[in-house]
């Protein structure tokens, strides 16, 4: 009895040494690169030969000195994106997506055809948010289109002013008319006043021919109509009116459709390292199954066991690098630029950590209360003006179509040469000048159409008012609850990643102790990667929900 206990002790002396071995795997890997990295290019990855083996030949591992590991313990961070394992506690930190080493993609399996990425003149290759909205701003054909409907919108301003300005024009005519002669020639008797003979003398017949020359200025000036033409023009002003703060709405969509992107690409890039991490902690739990079977107290079968969760976290790695590039491939677009442009957003979240136990994200303003925010959005909101114009618009409109039996006084004033006989060259001076009053007494029922019509118009623009106006009173409360709710994901995902942590590093102990199994040992491996990606979806999500908050409130960036 006492040689079994003896053996006993020294199997777990033994097992404690061996998995002590693989700590430095952490003490020593280097922190992540503090400089902003270039964009991924879609380069082809390590052959299958080094992939089977260990991430250590991704990338960025190149020329730096590898700490000293068990075999197949995790490559430095600058192989794996950005994301490392420090200090003696083991603690997973992921560094801003802008400064992590680019990978291969994928890092496991067949690599891509080879690219280059493609760089825009005048861009930068890691861009802030405000950059990216003025980037999308000056390239955005959406808003190139939203800016042609203000142009469509403007012309019936100056069409409906017209009808208040005098119209001049000049008239020049001439015409050959032809008029068939009535009877014989003409004859014509004179007497002698002396004598008092006669003499009958023949004469022509008048020419069938005449030419008429016309030259003239003709004026024509509205005096009255009982203010239509004037409904009309504030009806159209009302419409541009409204066209403009349209623009100005899409302008908000536009910034938030970036800042859309520009945080779920982050979210994309984070989650990568997160899947990197994950491949690091589980051949790391390989490393202590390897040390269990040299030391005799696991079988080899347990191996195959550690083995697995590694290849599925490899599978996962490739998903995740899909997701990346598809998300930059969005955000160039959002941009207005190619979709392989070589652009990058700034994270301007810290590195992830639970050595702390917290991660610190500094809100973007105050968070206010309903009556706060729906009292800016009725203010700010341009949708909502938009449809204040529109109500207003089809208000003079339904005006301006019930004056249309109005009687109407027009003054015309007409001066020029004009001639009229055989040769059309004896040209005299004439003017005229007058007034006209127009009477409409049945005009075949198509004024009342029109005021039917209009006041439908009008209904509809009050309905719609009323919708908009409900609608962002939605907005405001969905948002402050998201907000709100993000905010306090984010405080308990801290302290899931802690606990999440503590259970890794416990278990991990008990392990090399052998007073645990795999099983569990996997499970707290488990825990620690959900850990982590529950921290990435939370900070970028209180990102997202400000973002949301603002284009409720109609206070975005495009503001």
């Amino acid at each position: 009895m006492m040689a079994s206990s003896m053996m006993r002790a020294l199997g777990v002396v033994a097992l404690v040494g061996l998995a002590a071995a693989a700590e430095p795997a952490f003490a020593q890997a280097p922190t992540p690169a503090t400089t902003a990295q270039p964009r991924p290019a879609l380069t082809p990855a390590p052959t299958s030969t080094a992939r089977s083996q260990t991430p250590s030949a991704l990338p960025g591992a190149a020329g730096t000195p590898p700490p000293a590991t068990v075999p197949g313990a995790p490559a430095p961070a600058g192989a794996t994106g950005g994301s490392a394992l420090t200090g003696p506690n083991s603690i997973p930190t992921l560094a801003p997506a802008d400064q992590a080493a680019p990978l291969p993609f994928p890092a496991y399996g067949t690599p891509a055809p080879e690219s280059s990425p493609i760089a825009v003149p005048g861009v930068p290759q890691v861009i802030t948010l405000q950059q990216s909205i003025l980037i999308a701003y000056a390239r955005s054909p959406v808003l190139a289109s939203a800016r042609a409907d203000v142009a469509i919108a403007t012309a019936p301003v100056g069409l409906a002013q017209s009808a208040l300005l005098p119209a001049v024009s000049g008239v020049v005519t001439t015409s050959r008319a032809y008029k068939q002669p009535s009877g014989g020639a003409n004859s014509v008797t004179f007497t002698n006043p002396v004598t008092g003979a006669t003499t009958t003398v023949q004469t022509q017949s008048q020419s069938p021919y005449t030419t008429s020359n016309g030259l003239s200025i003709a004026l024509q000036q509205l005096i009255f109509d009982g203010g239509r033409v004037a409904a009309q023009i504030r009806s159209a002003r009302a419409t541009q009116s409204a066209s403009i703060a349209t623009y100005q709405r899409q302008l908000q969509t536009v910034a938030f459709n970036v800042a859309t992107a520009y945080y779920n690409t982050l979210a994309a890039e984070r989650q990568t390292q997160v899947a990197l991490t994950t491949v690091q902690l589980d051949l790391v739990q390989e490393a202590l199954v390897s040390a269990q079977i040299r030391a005799g107290t696991e079988a080899r079968t347990d191996l195959s066991t550690a083995q697995l969760p590694t290849a599925q976290a490899r599978v996962a790695v490739v998903k995740a690098q899909a997701n990346q590039y598809v998300q930059l491939a969005t955000f160039a677009n959002t941009l207005g630029i190619d979709a392989a442009s070589n652009v990058q957003p700034k994270d301007d979240i810290p590195a992830l950590s639970a050595t702390s136990g917290t991660v610190t994200v500094a809100p973007s303003f105050t968070t206010p209360n309903y009556q706060q925010a729906l009292i800016r959005a009725t203010a700010f909101r341009p949708d909502l003006t938009a449809q204040q114009f529109a109500v207003v618009s089809s208000q003079e409109s339904l005006r301006a179509a019930r004056l249309g039996t109005f009687p109407s006084l027009t003054g015309s004033a007409g001066y020029g040469p004009a001639s009229t006989d055989a040769s059309g060259g004896s040209f005299r001076n004439s003017g005229s000048i007058g007034l006209k009053l127009s009477i409409p007494i049945y005009d075949q029922g198509i004024t009342r159409a029109q005021t039917e019509q209009a006041q439908g118009q009008l209904d509809k623009a009050n309905a719609q008012y009323v919708i908009t106006l409900e609608g962002i009173q939605l907005n405001i409360q969905q948002s402050l609850v998201n907000l709100v709710a993000a905010y306090a994901a984010l405080d308990q995902t801290n302290a899931e990643l802690t606990k999440a942590q503590d259970v890794l590093r416990a278990t991990q102990a008990q392990y090399r102790a052998g007073v645990t199994t795999l099983p569990l040992l996997l499970n707290a491996q488990v825990g620690i990667t959900q850990a982590l990606t529950d921290e990435v979806t939370a900070v970028y999500t209180v990102r997202q929900a400000e973002q949301t908050l603002l284009f409720a409130e109609g206070a975005n960036a495009a503001g």
